[in-house]
């Protein structure tokens, strides 16, 4: 979003006003009052720069029909996201074939047949555990303990 400087300086200062009178107030030693001032400053400085030089991910689109609507930062780099298209694939699992790291195609290759079809519903189709579990005729927390030992079988 940004950070507005004019803005922000003017609060920070209208803060360290109110701030320096209570602590005078209270009998706290300039010297600490500066040294607390000498912080607040530091930090708002290093807000400012985080604000400035960040920037949120946002939402990926799956479909092509929104590209208008995409975040500058996906424009930017294209790296980012990744276009499928369902003509390439010959089969439910074809996804599994665009899999380059071996590693990982070893252990989705040792998986059972309703894991698999878990995955493609979780992880390439989108489905929440909710609509999971309405197709399978199961439980919403069965998916998510099955989705959870997935998980930790992948970490293994």
């Amino acid at each position: 979003m940004g950070f507005n400087y004019a803005k922000e300086k003017k609060k920070f200062d209208l803060e360290w006003e109110i701030l320096q009178k209570e602590y005078a107030d209270a009998g706290m030693d300039p010297s600490a009052i500066e040294a607390m001032h000498s912080y607040d400053w530091g930090m708002f400085l290093s807000r400012r720069t985080y604000e400035n030089h960040t920037q949120d991910l946002p939402d990926t689109y799956l479909s092509g029909d929104l590209e208008g609507q995409q975040s500058n930062l996906f424009k930017k780099f294209t790296s980012l996201s990744a276009v499928f298209d369902e003509k390439d694939f010959q089969g439910r699992y074809a996804w599994i074939d665009t899999i380059e790291d071996a590693g990982l195609l070893k252990k989705l290759s040792r998986l059972s047949k309703q894991d698999l079809e878990l995955l493609t519903l979780y992880a390439i189709e989108g489905c929440t555990q909710t609509e999971i579990a309405l197709l399978l005729h199961l439980n919403q927390s069965v998916i998510s303990r099955k989705i959870n030992r997935i998980k930790k079988f992948f970490k293994k």
